[in-house]
């Protein structure tokens, strides 16, 4: 497959990049700065993720986008919501359907007291740009995913994860996860084509 990748050089863009390419996809890292890696099949492209014309330029002939854009700091943020709307523009233009993207599972309703907390106190910017992100994504036509996942930890690959569709029905699960898990699960997704215009939850798979 062709994947092309949004937030390359975050560490669970750059898990991406690798594990796509070590299953032998054909990426396209895009993002701010360039990609420190190098490969035959990568091809590494500095633009504005911000910008939808920046993203069509190189979007087309890609099989799926994956999106493991991320914001830093606790202040007031725009940068997921902005940044979907610019990548749903550019994938429109494009014709480029498929998008598996990264949210939190700080949008369930049914998370423990503690991150309800911290959702709405110390974490509520990046609440609320997850919250515009996704409903953006959700109104779209697209063939999209969403991925709710937990806190995620700098562990290392296991390849296991466990899946939760319909996330409100049932308590979710504060297992963490590591990005590396994070980057398979959204390969796996891209690759079997499953999960297409679900919210999913995900969590770390046990030992």
């Amino acid at each position: 497959m062709r994947l092309f990748v949004l937030g390359a050089t975050g560490r669970t863009g750059s898990a991406l990049v690798a594990q796509g390419l070590a299953r032998g996809h054909e990426i396209t890292a895009f993002g701010r700065s360039a990609f420190g890696g190098k490969a035959k099949s990568l091809h590494v492209v500095v633009g504005n993720p911000m910008h939808a014309n920046d993203l069509a330029e190189v979007l087309p002939g890609n099989d799926a986008v994956l999106s493991a854009l991320g914001t830093r700091g606790l202040g007031a943020t725009s940068v997921l919501a902005d940044g979907v709307r610019a990548t749903i523009e550019a994938m429109h233009c494009t014709g480029v359907r498929r998008l598996v993207i990264v949210s939190s599972s700080l949008l369930d309703s049914n998370i423990g007291w503690f991150a309800r907390f911290i959702s709405r106190t110390f974490l509520r910017h990046h609440a609320q740009d997850q919250r515009a992100m996704e409903k953006q994504v959700t109104e779209s036509n697209l063939d999209w995913t969403v991925l709710r996942a937990p806190r995620f930890n700098n562990g290392a690959f296991t390849g296991r994860y466990v899946v939760g569709v319909d996330s409100e029905e049932t308590e979710t699960s504060g297992v963490p996860m590591s990005r590396e898990d994070v980057a398979c699960m959204m390969l796996d997704a891209a690759e079997r084509g499953n999960h297409v215009k679900r919210i999913v939850r995900i969590s770390g798979g046990h030992v």
